[in-house]
Protein backbone atom coordinates (compact mmCIF):
# COMPACT_ATOMS: atom_id res chain seq x y z
CA UNK A 1 0.00 0.00 0.00
CA UNK A 2 2.94 2.35 0.65
CA UNK A 3 3.74 2.39 -3.08
CA UNK A 4 0.15 3.32 -3.84
CA UNK A 5 0.33 6.29 -1.42
CA UNK A 6 3.59 7.43 -3.00
CA UNK A 7 1.98 7.17 -6.44
CA UNK A 8 -1.10 9.10 -5.26
CA UNK A 9 1.13 11.81 -3.73
CA UNK A 10 3.03 12.07 -7.04
CA UNK A 11 -0.23 12.45 -8.99
CA UNK A 12 -1.63 15.04 -6.56
CA UNK A 13 1.49 17.18 -6.46
CA UNK A 14 2.37 16.76 -10.13
CA UNK A 15 -0.93 17.65 -11.75
CA UNK A 16 -2.14 21.09 -12.68
CA UNK A 17 -4.46 22.13 -9.86
CA UNK A 18 -7.40 24.46 -10.33
CA UNK A 19 -6.99 27.00 -7.52
CA UNK A 20 -9.69 29.60 -6.93
CA UNK A 21 -9.14 33.11 -5.62
CA UNK A 22 -11.05 33.80 -2.43
CA UNK A 23 -11.65 37.46 -3.41
CA UNK A 24 -15.10 37.93 -1.92
CA UNK A 25 -15.31 34.52 -0.28
CA UNK A 26 -13.82 33.08 2.88
CA UNK A 27 -10.72 30.88 2.44
CA UNK A 28 -11.10 27.46 4.08
CA UNK A 29 -9.40 24.07 3.99
CA UNK A 30 -10.44 20.51 4.75
CA UNK A 31 -8.65 17.23 5.29
CA UNK A 32 -9.80 14.28 3.18
CA UNK A 33 -8.68 11.40 5.42
CA UNK A 34 -8.04 7.97 3.93
CA UNK A 35 -7.61 4.81 6.01
CA UNK A 36 -6.65 1.26 5.10
CA UNK A 37 -9.26 -1.02 6.66
CA UNK A 38 -9.62 -4.79 6.25
CA UNK A 39 -11.93 -4.44 3.25
CA UNK A 40 -9.81 -1.79 1.51
CA UNK A 41 -9.32 1.97 1.54
CA UNK A 42 -11.96 4.05 3.32
CA UNK A 43 -12.75 7.77 3.23
CA UNK A 44 -13.45 9.33 6.64
CA UNK A 45 -16.32 11.80 6.95
CA UNK A 46 -17.96 13.74 9.75
CA UNK A 47 -21.55 14.80 10.28
CA UNK A 48 -21.66 18.42 11.40
CA UNK A 49 -23.51 19.26 14.61
CA UNK A 50 -27.11 20.43 14.24
CA UNK A 51 -26.30 23.57 16.23
CA UNK A 52 -23.72 25.00 13.79
CA UNK A 53 -24.63 28.24 11.97
CA UNK A 54 -23.65 26.93 8.51
CA UNK A 55 -24.15 23.49 6.94
CA UNK A 56 -25.71 22.12 10.16
CA UNK A 57 -26.21 18.34 10.15
CA UNK A 58 -24.48 17.90 6.79
CA UNK A 59 -21.82 15.34 5.97
CA UNK A 60 -18.44 17.03 5.70
CA UNK A 61 -14.71 16.60 5.87
CA UNK A 62 -12.96 17.97 8.95
CA UNK A 63 -11.90 21.52 8.21
CA UNK A 64 -12.68 25.17 8.54
CA UNK A 65 -11.69 28.76 7.97
CA UNK A 66 -8.04 29.60 7.33
CA UNK A 67 -6.51 31.63 10.17
CA UNK A 68 -3.58 33.71 8.85
CA UNK A 69 -2.22 34.12 12.40
CA UNK A 70 -2.14 30.41 13.29
CA UNK A 71 -1.91 28.77 9.87
CA UNK A 72 1.05 29.33 7.53
CA UNK A 73 -0.93 27.71 4.67
CA UNK A 74 -4.12 25.82 3.82
CA UNK A 75 -2.55 22.44 4.69
CA UNK A 76 -1.91 23.73 8.23
CA UNK A 77 -5.54 24.84 8.43
CA UNK A 78 -6.77 21.38 7.40
CA UNK A 79 -4.55 19.67 9.99
CA UNK A 80 -5.44 22.12 12.78
CA UNK A 81 -9.15 21.85 12.11
CA UNK A 82 -9.01 18.03 11.94
CA UNK A 83 -7.40 18.04 15.37
CA UNK A 84 -9.96 20.48 16.78
CA UNK A 85 -12.97 18.69 15.26
CA UNK A 86 -12.16 14.99 15.58
CA UNK A 87 -8.98 14.76 17.68
CA UNK A 88 -6.78 13.68 14.76
CA UNK A 89 -3.21 14.60 15.73
CA UNK A 90 -1.28 16.24 12.86
CA UNK A 91 1.68 13.88 13.50
CA UNK A 92 -0.64 10.96 12.65
CA UNK A 93 -1.44 12.29 9.16
CA UNK A 94 0.66 11.64 6.09
CA UNK A 95 -0.32 14.50 3.79
CA UNK A 96 -0.30 13.43 0.14
CA UNK A 97 -1.34 16.65 -1.57
CA UNK A 98 -4.21 18.95 -2.52
CA UNK A 99 -7.23 18.41 -4.72
CA UNK A 100 -8.77 21.23 -6.77
CA UNK A 101 -10.29 24.13 -4.86
CA UNK A 102 -14.08 24.32 -4.80
CA UNK A 103 -16.45 27.12 -3.91
CA UNK A 104 -19.75 27.09 -2.09
CA UNK A 105 -22.53 29.32 -3.30
CA UNK A 106 -24.70 29.92 -0.25
CA UNK A 107 -21.99 30.19 2.42
CA UNK A 108 -19.37 31.76 0.13
CA UNK A 109 -16.33 29.65 0.97
CA UNK A 110 -13.39 28.72 -1.25
CA UNK A 111 -12.21 25.36 0.06
CA UNK A 112 -8.81 23.75 -0.50
CA UNK A 113 -9.02 19.99 0.19
CA UNK A 114 -5.91 18.07 1.26
CA UNK A 115 -5.73 14.29 1.00
CA UNK A 116 -4.02 12.53 3.87
CA UNK A 117 -3.53 8.98 5.11
CA UNK A 118 -4.37 8.25 8.73
CA UNK A 119 -3.87 5.08 10.80
CA UNK A 120 -6.59 2.51 11.32
CA UNK A 121 -7.91 1.93 13.85
CA UNK A 122 -7.95 5.44 15.26
CA UNK A 123 -9.65 6.75 18.39
CA UNK A 124 -11.67 9.72 17.22
CA UNK A 125 -12.43 12.42 19.78
CA UNK A 126 -15.21 14.47 18.17
CA UNK A 127 -15.81 18.01 19.39
CA UNK A 128 -19.42 17.86 20.60
CA UNK A 129 -19.81 21.51 19.63
CA UNK A 130 -18.91 20.83 15.99
CA UNK A 131 -19.37 17.13 15.15
CA UNK A 132 -22.25 14.69 15.70
CA UNK A 133 -20.55 11.64 14.16
CA UNK A 134 -17.39 10.31 12.52
CA UNK A 135 -17.81 7.49 9.99
CA UNK A 136 -16.03 6.00 7.00
CA UNK A 137 -17.08 4.68 3.61
CA UNK A 138 -15.15 2.16 1.53
CA UNK A 139 -13.88 3.56 -1.77
CA UNK A 140 -15.39 0.56 -3.52
CA UNK A 141 -18.87 1.59 -2.34
CA UNK A 142 -18.34 5.12 -3.65
CA UNK A 143 -17.09 3.72 -6.98
CA UNK A 144 -20.05 1.34 -7.43
CA UNK A 145 -22.16 2.10 -10.54
CA UNK A 146 -25.28 2.78 -8.44
CA UNK A 147 -23.54 4.74 -5.65
CA UNK A 148 -24.29 8.21 -7.00
CA UNK A 149 -27.78 9.56 -7.55
CA UNK A 150 -29.35 12.72 -8.96
CA UNK A 151 -32.63 14.19 -7.75
CA UNK A 152 -34.47 17.47 -8.01
CA UNK A 153 -34.38 19.20 -4.62
CA UNK A 154 -36.51 22.19 -3.70
CA UNK A 155 -34.59 25.30 -2.62
CA UNK A 156 -36.99 28.12 -1.79
CA UNK A 157 -39.40 27.07 -4.52
CA UNK A 158 -36.75 26.40 -7.15
CA UNK A 159 -36.14 22.83 -8.30
CA UNK A 160 -32.38 22.20 -8.48
CA UNK A 161 -30.73 18.98 -9.74
CA UNK A 162 -28.48 17.65 -6.96
CA UNK A 163 -25.92 14.84 -7.26
CA UNK A 164 -25.26 12.90 -4.06
CA UNK A 165 -24.11 9.62 -2.51
CA UNK A 166 -26.73 8.06 -0.19
CA UNK A 167 -24.73 5.73 2.09
CA UNK A 168 -25.94 4.03 5.28
CA UNK A 169 -28.44 6.76 6.11
CA UNK A 170 -25.97 9.55 5.32
CA UNK A 171 -26.38 11.89 2.35
CA UNK A 172 -23.07 13.08 0.93
CA UNK A 173 -23.88 16.12 -1.20
CA UNK A 174 -22.80 19.67 -1.96
CA UNK A 175 -19.15 20.57 -1.44
CA UNK A 176 -18.39 17.22 0.19
CA UNK A 177 -19.86 15.37 -2.80
CA UNK A 178 -17.80 17.47 -5.24
CA UNK A 179 -14.60 16.86 -3.25
CA UNK A 180 -15.35 13.13 -3.10
CA UNK A 181 -15.96 13.04 -6.85
CA UNK A 182 -12.66 14.89 -7.45
CA UNK A 183 -10.87 12.37 -5.21
CA UNK A 184 -12.37 9.46 -7.19
CA UNK A 185 -11.21 11.06 -10.47
CA UNK A 186 -7.65 11.45 -9.19
CA UNK A 187 -7.63 7.88 -7.85
CA UNK A 188 -8.51 6.60 -11.35
CA UNK A 189 -5.10 7.87 -12.44
CA UNK A 190 -3.45 5.76 -9.74
CA UNK A 191 -5.38 2.60 -10.59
Amino acid sequence: MADRWTQLATVLTGRTRRPLAARQATAAAVLVPLQVVRDGVHVVYTRRAQTLPTHAGQVAFPGGVCDPVRDPDAAATALREAYEEIGLAPRDVRLLGPLDDISTVSSRFVITPYVGVVPHPYTWVPSTREVDAVFSVALERLRAPDAERRELWDFDGTQVPIDFFPIDGHVIWGATHRITRDLLEVLREVG
